[in-house]
Order: structure tokens, then sequence, then C-alpha cells
């Protein structure tokens, strides 16, 4: 009997030693393959005025504790205590995931829940935190982009194209928000084919050995939480917006770093115009995609196209591009722990 779980215990350690190697050699095919757009990113940020590029690393600097303090907000809903400490860790950790897998969320419930499995959280606490995460965020940017484009449409500066794709991702989180205040307020329980999506979902980021039921249970006692906690809603709410004006002050420091002037129009329209179709886009964190559309919209504003594209490639590179480097040192870091825990 020791020996077999002996044997079972050498299996997990050298499977996740085989993650590390794997995620490893994605590394360093990111490096290379992404070599000449982090030199352009670096060189970018080089060529805007120090003094607001400065300020918009701080901005960045000051992000990740305060994300961190939003993702423990949200936690404590559904009373999953993993710690300020861990959630900043796992959270910079999850930056790595984020380009490297092509999913990014799918990969950063992996990582979480594998924190989370150290503190003895169940999976599906852990998998709802995040997905709450994830709607909170969503519906505070919706918030912003509506008052975005509302104050476009005021001003004569239509932009279809966002108002289209923006419409249709309302009416889908729209229909999210709809079971989770079914969930809570009227107290109905998830449709089987609710259960079914989300026991795929469990399947794809690895927790293969769930059922109906325990996912119906799940989501039941989520549902009590969030109607126990209700006071704590709009704090979270609050704060999910203040991620969102976080990098929205770091765009516009950008902006004016490559500019030498300000103009709120262009600027919220180029932030919503970027994360929008980062969310929207097939490629990990709308690589090609995002940075497309934020030049065509700047360009919208009278800005030069080799402008727009600094301004953008600089602000990308910052926010998405280069914490990737940082988030692999953190994701190394959290492996190697959680293998000297096994031995």
């Amino acid at each position: 009997m020791l020996n077999a779980v002996f044997i079972m215990t050498k299996s997990k350690t050298s499977l996740s030693k085989l993650v590390i190697w794997i995620l490893a050699i994605v590394f360093l095919w990111l490096i290379v393959t992404h070599f000449t757009q982090t030199t352009s990113i670096l060189t970018a940020l080089a060529d805007g005025r120090w003094y607001w590029i400065s300020l918009a690393v701080i901005c960045q600097i000051f992000f990740y504790p305060f994300y961190a303090f939003f993702l423990q907000s949200i936690f404590s809903l559904f009373h999953v205590g993993l710690g300020f400490r861990n959630l900043l860790s796992v959270y910079i950790a999850s930056k790595f995931t984020d380009v490297a897998l092509p999913i990014s969320t799918v990969g950063k419930v992996a990582i979480f829940v594998r924190q989370g499995k150290r503190s003895h959280i169940p999976p599906l606490n852990i998998g709802i935190g995040i997905g709450f995460v994830v709607i909170f965020e969503l519906t505070a940017f919706l918030v912003v982009s509506w008052l975005t484009i509302i104050t476009l449409l005021l001003q004569h500066q239509p932009h279809d194209f966002l108002q289209v794709t923006l419409l249709i991702f309302s009416l889908i989180l729209a229909v999210v928000l709809f079971y989770t205040i079914r969930l809570v307020v009227m107290e109905k329980t998830p449709g089987v084919v609710f259960l079914w999506i989300m026991k795929t979902l469990a399947r794809i980021s690895g927790q293969r050995g769930l059922n109906l039921k325990e996912i119906e249970t799940v989501f039941i006692e989520a549902g009590n939480d969030l109607k126990s906690n209700s006071r704590k809603i709009l704090p979270g709410f609050c704060i999910a917006l203040g991620t969102h004006l976080i990098n929205l002050v770091t765009f516009a420091l950008i902006y004016l770093a490559f500019t030498g002037h300000f103009n709120l129009f262009a600027i919220l329209a180029g932030y919503v115009a970027g994360l929008l179709f980062t969310i929207v886009s097939i490629t990990p964190q709308g690589v090609g995609v995002a940075e497309t559309v934020m030049v065509a919209t700047l360009h919208s504003f009278g800005l030069p196209v080799p402008q727009a594209a600094v301004i953008t490639l600089a602000y990308r590179g910052l926010l998405y591009w280069l914490p990737f480097f940082l988030g692999f040192y953190f994701f190394s870091r959290l492996e190697l722990k959680s293998n000297t825990n096994k031995n």
C-alpha cells in the first residue's frame, strides 16, 4: 500500500516537473517569436517623454496589489481565503499563462485551482470565485464602455464597429447576469444546459471527476453566499471600476508621453476598443486584433498612423507583453514550491 502511494506521489511530481519543462519551452519560444516586438516596445517606451512613461509604469506597479485586493474582495463573498500575498503571486503568475495558453481564462482558473488545493479549498469554489471576478470586471468594463459610446455619440463621433461589437458582447453578459440574479434572488437551481457547460469548462481546466449534482450543489451554495453577503457586492463592483480606472490612467499617460497633448475622447475610445477586442478576440490576449483596432481608433481622431502605432505598442507592451517575463518567474516558483511541499 505504501509502495503504491509512493509511486502515485512520484508520478504526480514527475508530471508537475514535465509541466514546468513544457512551459519553459513555451516561454523560450515566446521570447524568440516576440523578440522583435519586445525590442520595439522598449524602443517605443524609450522614445516617449520619460516623466509620463515613469508615471505610467508606477500606475502599473500599483495595479497589481490593487487587483489582488479586488480578487480578495470577490473571493470573500464565497468564503474563499487564499490570502493577499498568495493572490498577488498567483495573479502575477497568471500573466504568463494568459499569453502562453490559447484560452487564457482556462489557464488562469487552473493556476488558481492548483494554489487553492494547497490551502484545501475545493476546486469548484475557486472556479466560481474566478468566474465572479470575471463577471464583476466585465460588468464594470461595460459601464465604462457605454458611458464612452454615449459620450462619443453626443460629440457626433460615432464608431459603428465599437457599438455593434459592444452590443453583442453586452447581450451575452446580460444572459450570464440574468442566470446569476435568477440563482440569487429567485433561488432557482441552474438548468441542465448551464450545468453541462460548467462541467465541460471544469474538464478543460483539469477537473474531470465532477458530476452535475456536485456542480449544482456548489452553485446553490454560491447563490446563498451572494445573498448573505449582498452588502459586499457594491463595494466589490466599485473596486472593479477602480481596476479599469488605473489602466485608463495608464493609457492616458502613455498617450501624453507620445503626443504631448490630452484628448479625452481619443483616450476613452482607444481604451475601450483595445480591451473590447482583447476580450472578444480568438487570439491570446487579442494579439494582432486588439493592436489593429486600437491603431485604427486612434487614427480616427486625427493621430498619424505611426504615432497611433507607437502609443498602442507601448500600452499593450506595458500591460500584456512585458509582464509575461515576470509571470513566468512567479509561475515557476509556485510550481517548484508545490513540488517541494509534495515531497
